[in-house]
């Protein structure tokens, strides 16, 4: 997946992944995470998420990636919220808009999260990916999810995640037209590869759903706590 493609897919609005109201499952399984009050989280890939807006509402602070200021932009405009935008002082195609929000700093810097640094993002309490890991294939030689959660270990110095997947029951799966279409399926075996060196992988909810993705596959949403190690 390039950048180009997620651009488009904004320009576009072809983006019927977002929704209009907080994720459920992040509802009622954050509090695993034992994420102190008034601690920072870190939502990649965020596009136009309300989930931030949950977060801020809980008494945290948010810090978000997002590579489309389309996404951001519409975030701001549709929550009535006025956005303070500064340019990144080194890198001038990162930019970051900044506002608050129940009490708490709301950030989303725009740009490619492999562009960032720790030091961009600062001090991680939590991260939360809903729909970043499968967001990116992992195919030769680009091995982008590889990559991806090598580079989010680098930015949240290895801060417990919540990771909302997906499997497929095997009754209703996308046709050849989506197989090279986001979102990609990732296995445990394949996120143990990722992640077990560092995190306690535990799978703490499923839900059966008569689809999984945009592509219409049937299968089951998971939820994951990733526990650092550290």
């Amino acid at each position: 997946m390039t950048p180009e493609f997620w651009k488009n897919a904004w320009q576009k609005s072809q983006t019927n992944f977002t929704q209009q109201k907080p994720n459920p499952m992040l509802i009622h399984h954050f509090k695993e995470l034992n994420t102190p009050k008034n601690g920072r989280v870190f939502v990649p890939l965020c596009g136009k998420s309300v989930d931030m807006l949950w977060f801020t509402s809980q008494g945290f602070d948010v810090i978000g990636v997002e590579l489309s200021e389309i996404a951001v932009t519409q975030f701001f405009a549709e929550n009535d919220l006025q956005a303070t935008i500064s340019l990144h002082p080194t890198t001038p195609n990162l930019t970051c808009y900044q506002t608050e929000h129940e009490g708490q700093t709301l950030k989303i810097w725009v740009g490619d999260i492999f562009d960032f640094s720790p030091i961009d993002i600062g001090i991680i309490d939590a991260v939360y990916d809903r729909g970043a890991l499968v967001a990116f294939p992992d195919i030769k030689p680009d091995n982008l999810r590889t990559r991806y959660t090598q580079k989010i270990m680098e930015l949240g110095n290895k801060a417990s995640q919540l990771l909302l997947s997906f499997a497929y029951d095997g009754e209703k799966q996308r046709s050849d037209n989506h197989k090279n279409l986001p979102p990609f399926l990732v296995t445990r075996s394949q996120l143990e590869q990722y992640y077990t060196e560092y995190y306690e992988i535990n799978l703490i909810a499923q839900e059966k759903v008569d689809y999984v993705s945009t592509a219409g596959d049937s299968g089951y949403r998971l939820v994951y706590t990733l526990i650092s190690k550290k």
